[in-house]
């Protein structure tokens, strides 16, 4: 988890020279490990032993090696060749979230068709209401009591944004979802406000910086309100009411994904 979160960082900000020896031990650990492991697959092959993907932590190390895009090893990367021929395999076995994984590594290998057809499959597994956006509402998308399918989510948004950044549609009725999924589930453990975060700042850092407000206006006469700052569009206005106001407008010009809600009370 930790190499995870130091090899987005340096996907999202460019490598962080205060990462680079953590990584450094952390990469060398893992190729050694699995250089190893292929080696033993290799002579059971041999033996007439017909090998399959060995397990999700190998899918979870390609992936880190994909994202990180070092030069690794010469025993490391035919290594690594060898499981993603394996892998390419396994898709009708695979959760959303392994596909979601697989489509990156094919994406980050120079695969960019493979990855396409399964960038298509994860969009096909979707379901999407006005309300709560686009999500996975299948078996297949993983499901715990501490994780809800948060972590699901975002690796399909991450696959969609590396492989079809065009289609911002579905890219961004994902991120609808993951919002609401503040408010219903709280995001409510460490790894999954981290998982968030990255989902909605992964390819769009453009979203920290200042934008305009939203202009909230009463029967077209604009309402007052606090500045932005720091990219947050919060917006508080107290109106005190009459009964000859008929029509609340909300014009957002800003990018990105936003949340906002209009409370009425009434004194009697």
């Amino acid at each position: 988890t930790v190499t995870e979160m130091l090899v987005r960082l340096n996907k999202m900000c460019g490598r962080q020279e205060n990462t680079e020896d953590m990584l450094d031990r952390a990469f060398k650990f893992m190729g050694k490990d699995v250089v190893k492991m292929v080696a033993q697959m290799k002579d059971e092959e041999k033996k007439g032993i017909s090998q399959s993907f060995p397990s999700f932590n190998s899918l979870h190390y390609l992936y880190l090696c994909a994202l990180d895009g070092r030069k690794l090893p010469s025993d490391v990367a035919a290594a690594n060749e060898y499981l993603i021929n394996l892998m390419k395999k396994e898709i009708k076995n695979q959760s959303i979230y392994e596909k979601a994984l697989s489509a990156i590594i094919l994406q980050e290998n120079g695969n960019t068709m493979k990855a396409k057809e399964y960038a298509q499959s994860l969009k096909q597994y979707t379901v999407m209401t006005e309300e709560m956006g686009r999500y996975y509402d299948t078996g297949r998308a993983n499901y715990s009591w501490c994780d809800y399918k948060i972590p699901t989510e975002v690796a399909a948004i991450e696959a969609l944004k590396s492989i079809t950044p065009e289609d911002q549609t579905t890219i961004n009725e994902m991120l609808r979802w993951l919002l609401q999924e503040k408010r219903t589930q709280t995001w409510d453990t460490p790894i999954n406000s981290v998982d968030a975060v990255y989902a909605f700042l992964h390819g769009n850092l453009s979203v920290l910086s200042g934008q305009d407000q939203t202009v909230l206006a009463i029967d077209g006469k604009k309402l007052e309100s606090p500045t932005a700052t720091a990219g947050i569009g919060y917006v508080k206005s107290a109106v005190q009411p009459t009964s000859k106001m008929k029509t609340l407008t909300a014009k957002k010009t800003s990018t990105g994904t936003s949340w906002g809600a209009v409370y009425a009370q009434f004194m009697i």
